[in-house]
């Protein structure tokens, strides 16, 4: 079997072997799929948007790493990574990179909350399309994921797994 000299090298999953570096509009538009959810509901998260600042290279580290996860998935479970997934990654990686920070407030764990707030919107919007009941998030849950979060080593399959057992 040989490979074709122009699939060498891409982002898309379809074209594997290597995984190329993601073109620059790419990126740009999967950080407005990020930034844009988290600029919209930061006022219900009790956070100022104004007062968030960010770091550019570390959001866009966050989207090249998603991207390559969807080529993994392709490629070694020949499925389409799907938007809880997708979701999920956006959650961990915040949560280890610390993109995010409150420039009013440095010690207001805004990764936190947006992970939390992305993660428990995903698991909701994802269990109803699938004509689910969405998870009742009660403040306990709630202690429980903020607790994991912040003090427990998931890997990116376990805070998957903890989405798809939420949705049932």
């Amino acid at each position: 079997m040989s490979i074709r000299a122009d699939k060498i090298k891409s982002t898309n999953p379809d074209e594997y072997p290597l995984f190329d570096k993601m073109n620059m509009s790419d990126v740009d538009g999967k950080k407005i799929d990020l930034l844009l959810p988290l600029e919209t509901f930061s006022t219900a998260l009790g956070v100022n948007w104004a007062d968030v600042k960010y770091s550019d290279k570390r959001i866009t580290e966050i989207v090249t790493l998603i991207q390559k996860r969807r080529v993994y998935f392709r490629i070694f479970h020949d499925v389409d990574m799907g938007e809880l997934n997708e979701a999920c990654l956006f959650c961990f990686w915040i949560l280890k990179l610390y993109p995010f920070y409150n420039s009013k407030d440095p010690n207001h764990d805004v990764n936190l909350v947006f992970a939390l707030a992305l993660f428990t919107r995903a698991v909701n919007y994802v269990a109803k399309a699938r004509k689910r009941t969405p998870p009742n998030f009660t403040q306990r849950t709630i202690d429980h994921l903020v607790h994991a979060f912040t003090y427990r080593d998931l890997s990116k399959e376990a805070i998957m797994a903890i989405a798809e057992c939420l949705i049932g």
